[in-house]
């Protein structure tokens, strides 16, 4: 028989936990506005561009080859500048004058064909030789690490270099532009005065290796202050980042709910480094990258022993992929964005169930999609920057009966338990970001009856409504609504719900998790007839590297934006917003434009019997288009542009145009300018800006040019136009003595048997 005064306990415990589950409100009530923040981000803008990482060493080199669907998902991840950390175990540099590539190139060169094709490379440590016993670099080293360094600049981007009589050349044609200094010195060993020293020697080598070439800094493992103000007070070599690495634990013991509470601390820290930066000229516009971001910093020694909790055994935080990290990446995102910061980085893309974005229980294969890569694809698709978007004026009442401007108080915790963030795109729609953090109501115990501690360690978060107010906003056509939480079915990802538009709408997350609303005015529309070459106009089938042009509506910006290089090599696959899609590949881009887009046609598209066709504009994606693949489609380029009359031809002996006013006497030569050409020997690469040796059209594709119908007697040369895109074909070819001369002779160019199109002419003196 139970006392009187359990009794009494137990209905105290009772009443406190239905006045706690009633004060606590399932519903947040959020007005997005119509106005920019401009106290946030930067200067109003949302920059935060999404990208992944990998640490480059034995233990994992073989990645690729034990996930070979890795490559596509990393492309279509869209990350930016994928970071590639190299410590000491993947350092090319053996011992002095002994290099040895093979562990690098394994794993760089196929990280360079996929994303951007433009990683960051984080030259992490010193090799072994220039080291202490802890890994710890050597001053007196310093000056052969800054040699070693412009080595491996030389070795990606100038032709390689020559050491000990022997030469060295990396095997991709993609150069590597962004080069990070040294990992988290401030826990390596290297005091703040120390790497002031690092840095000012190894940079200068480095650009005077390859002056465009750009640099990332420092990459803290903690507080910026102790580290980052010695710097900026002492650096004097170019800085085009600085950099930090957030994690809210090195322990899987810790709460749920404390590891939230981290968040605002990273905020604040972001915006301590740009207020350090910014009294100094040549820093105060250099923008933050978070290059490191993950729930969980331990990680097991090798021996079952935790890296940070020795000798406690290492356990995996399953974490960093359930629902929990979906509200935690998305609060990280909603919080850094508001700070300003310009890049998020995912550590890493393939691991286990704590770090992966694909992963597996044991960290090795057979690897599969996880919930955090699908955090991290919309974060990067619905919100992609560039080109970055407006941060709008929200307001959220919530559980605290408390009204917060974006959803936040930095510096004093988290007093509600959910963000929302309202950004607007450059064509007008808008996306929000809502983030359900709730924790499940802590029970009162008999022992502690006051209790409201919450003790979950992954778990499920409680349900909560978003009750949103976007009549402000105006009115929209269409709504798409994308969850990422313990439903979202895998390793498939979330399949995006078509809404009705309106004033008033709710969007409900029953645990830990992530909601992306989009609203728009006009999705990307492209008919199977909008899709021509670039040159002739034809339409119908496309070939490997053929240029073409997109016809269509809402492809792209109302402005139209001009191609693009994300290094003095390098053509763009992202151009304001826009990707162009063959089978989801992203293609480099020509232009962008509302109503029309032009591309390239990947070479990768090269013996198949057809391609899928998408174009991606700001996260809408079009309806997709089969096309056929043929080997060739040649179409020549016209001064007018519109596939007929002069060609855009240049008299060979001086490069000037040829027109009726400038013809080209008989016998000598011509440049002619086409695309659709198809396969080159060697193989030509996506993007790539042609540079010896050129490309050519292969030797046993058979090459003819007739001018008024006679044949032309010698084809100089045939192949990629160099210094241009890959795509973009010249063909070298001399008048025929024979031609009946005249301001417009008809040219016709055929390769494999494919004629270019008729009624272009050329003017034959």
């Amino acid at each position: 028989m139970k006392s009187p005064m359990s009794i009494i306990r137990s209905c105290t415990i009772a009443l406190l936990a239905a006045a706690i589950a009633a004060a606590q409100s399932t519903t947040v009530n959020v007005q997005v506005g119509n106005q920019p923040n401009t106290s946030v981000g930067v200067k109003g803008r949302l920059q935060l561009a999404m990208s992944t990482s990998f640490q480059l060493a034995s233990w994992d080199d073989q990645f690729f080859s034990g996930a070979p669907y890795a490559a596509g998902e990393m492309t279509a991840l869209d990350p930016w500048h994928t970071r590639v950390q190299v410590v000491s175990d993947g350092i090319p540099l053996t011992g002095p004058d002994a290099w040895d590539f093979t562990e690098l190139n394994t794993m760089l060169t196929p990280i360079q064909s996929t994303g951007d094709h433009s990683p960051e490379f984080q030259i992490g440590t010193a090799p072994a030789y220039l080291s202490n016993s802890l890994n710890q670099i050597l001053p007196g080293s310093i000056a052969d690490f800054a040699q070693m360094s412009a080595n491996l600049v030389r070795y990606y981007n100038t032709g390689g270099f020559t050491d000990a009589g022997q030469h060295y050349q990396s095997p991709t044609p993609y150069p590597v532009t962004w080069w990070g200094i040294f990992n988290e010195p401030d826990i390596n060993g290297v005091t703040a005065a120390e790497y002031v020293t690092l840095y000012n020697t190894v940079v200068p080598l480095m650009a005077q290796a390859d002056p465009s070439i750009k640099f990332v800094a420092v990459e803290l493992a903690g507080a910026p202050e102790s580290y980052l103000l010695p710097f900026v007070a002492g650096v004097t070599a170019p800085v085009d980042v600085v950099a930090k690495h957030f994690y809210s634990t090195c322990n899987q013991k810790s709460y749920d709910q404390s590891l939230f509470t981290t968040i605002p601390e990273f905020a604040t820290e972001v915006e301590l480094m740009y207020a350090y930066m910014a009294p100094h000229p040549a820093l105060a516009s250099v923008p933050v990258w978070i290059t490191e971001n993950n729930v969980n910093a331990d990680y097991n020694k090798g021996n079952g022993i935790s890296a940070c909790n020795s000798p406690a055994p290492f356990v995996l935080d399953k974490r960093g992929s359930s629902p929990f990290f979906a509200a935690w990446r998305s609060l990280v995102f909603e919080q850094l964005g508001d700070a300003g910061a310009q890049a998020l980085y995912h550590w890493g893309f393939g691991s286990d169930q704590q770090y992966g974005e694909i992963g597996s229980a044991t960290g090795g294969p057979p690897y599969g999609l996880q919930l955090s890569y699908w955090v991290d694809y919309y974060l990067s698709h619905w919100l992609p920057s560039p080109p970055g978007q407006d941060i709008l004026q929200t307001t959220a009442k919530g559980c605290c009966a408390t009204t917060i401007a974006n959803g936040w108080l930095g510096g004093g915790g988290l007093p509600m338990d959910t963000q929302t963030m309202a950004a607007r795109n450059v064509d007008g729609s808008v996306v929000i970001l809502m983030s359900n953090y709730a924790l499940v109501p802590a029970q009162p115990t008999a022992a502690n009856a006051n209790s409201t501690a919450n003790y979950d360690n992954n778990g499920a978060g409680a349900p909560r409504t978003f009750a949103l107010d976007l009549s402000a906003l105006g009115t929209f056509t269409s709504a798409t609504l994308v969850a990422l939480d313990a439903a979202t079915p895998l390793p498939g990802g979330p399949v995006p719900q078509s809404l009705t538009p309106a004033s008033q709408m709710q969007v409900t997350l029953p645990g830990y998790g992530a909601a992306f609303l989009r609203l728009s005015n006009a999705l990307p529309t492209l008919p199977a007839a909008g899709v021509t070459n670039a040159a002739s106009g034809a339409n119908g089938a496309v070939a490997p590297g053929e240029i073409v042009t997109l016809y269509g509506a809402a492809l792209g910006p109302a402005k139209l934006a001009g191609l693009e290089l994300t290094n003095p090599l390098l053509v763009t696959n992202a151009l304001a917003g826009v990707h162009v899609l063959f089978d989801g590949v992203p293609a480099p881009m020509v232009y962008a434009w509302a109503p029309q887009v032009s591309a390239v046609v990947p070479y990768t598209v090269a013996g198949q019997s057809s391609t899928t066709l998408q174009v991606e504009y700001l996260g809408a994606v079009s309806a997709p288009v089969s096309l056929p693949v043929t080997a060739a489609l040649p179409g020549l380029f016209t001064a007018n542009s519109q596939g007929f009359g002069p060609g855009a031809i240049l008299n060979n002996s001086d490069y000037s145009l040829n027109t009726a006013a400038n013809p080209v006497p008989r016998g000598a030569y011509v440049d002619i300018y086409m695309t659709g050409t198809g396969a080159t020997t060697p193989a030509s690469v996506d993007g790539l800006v042609v540079t010896a040796p050129y490309p050519q059209v292969p030797a046993n594709v058979p090459v003819t040019v007739t001018m008024g119908g006679v044949p032309c007697p010698n084809i100089a040369y045939a192949g990629a136009a160099p210094y241009l895109i890959s795509g973009l074909t010249q063909v070298t070819v001399q008048v025929p003595e024979g031609v009946t001369p005249g301001p417009s002779v008809p040219l016709v160019v055929t390769i494999g048997g494919v004629s270019s199109q008729a009624g272009v002419t050329l003017a034959v003196q």
